[in-house]
């Protein structure tokens, strides 16, 4: 269980994300929506300890994540972030090692490269083991990354949960690659880990999301543990904008669509 206790985060002259309290659960993909500014990021970034809260308690499996050692942290949290910049020349598969850096000594063991191999495959990047990354589209980069993160948890810890946090993981990617990273995004959930992911696309958020955590201007407005919970009003109340909930005639799932008015015609 990953859970944030009232956790708040301020910068000199502006508090970004206010009294925050949510439970991400294993077993679970929890997505967070809600407009630019909303503190979606600063939550999660919260929530991977990247930063210290300036009120309140980030805990994982009931402890303070400040009184974790780094490399146990390491070991059983991953983050994928929105833009990931290397200063040097590195293969793909190097790229992808880097996520076992906390799992060996002084080089990768024969496990670690066969663990970074898999990770690329689920991520249909084998072929590009040997490509320069800084060759690589921003798609490719994306699938490298996300192979990277799966690396660095890819075993389940003897006690404890896996944490996986992902921050608008497909920004870069076209649909059919959005699903595969989703589709991979949850199966590792199905496997007992702790999901949590900031997503804009409202209806990839409720084809693969088993919670929603609705933020505005720094609050959470709304924690729905059941995505199908989500109404017109409340999307209205988040997003300002005018939209309708109907049903996927394919999925059976519920499916945003803009309602424009007359008057904004």
């Amino acid at each position: 269980m990953l859970t944030a206790d009232h956790a708040s985060f301020a910068v000199p002259g502006k508090t970004l994300l206010h009294d925050a309290t949510l439970e991400c659960r294993p077993g679970e993909v929890t997505v967070l929506l809600g407009p630019n500014g909303a503190g979606k990021t600063t939550l999660l970034r919260l929530l991977a300890g990247l930063y210290p809260p300036s009120a309140g308690r980030i805990l994982l499996d009931g402890q303070d994540l400040r009184t974790l050692a780094s490399p146990e942290l390491a070991r059983r949290r991953a983050v994928l972030s929105q833009e990931i910049h290397l200063a040097f020349p590195l293969s793909v598969e190097d790229v992808v090692l880097m996520g076992r850096y906390p799992h060996f000594q002084r080089r990768p063991t024969l496990l670690d490269q066969q663990i970074g191999r898999q990770a690329l495959a689920d991520m249909g990047m084998s072929s590009f083991a040997g490509r320069d990354y800084s060759t690589l589209s921003g798609g490719e980069a994306q699938k490298v990354q996300m192979a990277r993160v799966l690396a660095q948890i890819w075993e389940a810890p003897a006690a404890g949960s896996r944490v996986l946090l992902l921050d608008e993981p497909v920004s870069s990617l076209d649909i059919q690659y959005q699903h595969q990273l989703l589709r991979r995004a949850r199966q590792l959930a199905r496997e007992q880990a702790v999901v949590v992911t900031v997503l804009h696309d409202l209806n990839l958020a409720l084809t693969y999301a088993d919670r929603l955590v609705l933020l505005k201007d720094g609050h959470i407005h709304a924690t729905l543990p059941d995505p199908a919970a989500l109404t017109d009003q409340l999307l209205g109340e988040v997003f300002g904008v005018r939209m309708a909930l109907i049903t996927n005639p394919v999925t059976q799932k519920p499916l945003v669509i803009y309602a424009e008015s007359e008057e904004e015609k």
